[in-house]
């Protein structure tokens, strides 16, 4: 994304999530570990709403990243992921995120790894198979 000083941040509908408008608009959101990225993206620093999530299917935690951003210091992210090669990644970017706890576990037996969730207000499932969901029950 170009545009230097020419770069407009407006908030998005969603808390903690920011539009770039430039040359071309981009989804922003904001960096827990500030002069540092995840994948080479760019960074914005914004105000964050501090909420828990569950993120199922996380990954190498590019995209949890963006979501430790939008939680911000106060929120937490609970990240899931089956494959223990890409679990590798995911634990190694939340070493440098204080607000995600990685857990490498299948999304589809959360009894495994419930006694070690807290309570969440979000659930976000990014999975490989359908039939991975989460149940309350």
């Amino acid at each position: 994304m170009r545009g230097g000083s020419k770069v407009v941040v407006d908030p998005h509908k969603h808390k903690g999530v920011f539009v770039a408008k430039a040359k071309e608009d981009a989804l922003c959101t904001r960096s827990m570990n500030s002069g540092e990225s995840v994948y080479g993206e760019k960074r914005v620093s914004v105000q964050a709403p501090g909420q828990r999530v569950l993120y199922l299917g996380a990954a190498s935690g590019t995209t949890v990243s963006h979501v430790s951003d939008i939680v911000g210091p106060e929120g937490l992210v609970y990240a899931v992921e089956f494959s223990h090669r890409s679990g590798r990644d995911l634990v190694n970017m939340a070493k440098k995120r204080t607000n995600v706890i990685p857990f490498i576990e299948d999304a589809r037996q959360p009894a495994r790894y419930r006694m070690l969730v807290g309570m969440v207000d979000v659930i976000f499932s990014d999975v490989a198979q359908p039939d991975q969901v989460y149940s309350s029950h």
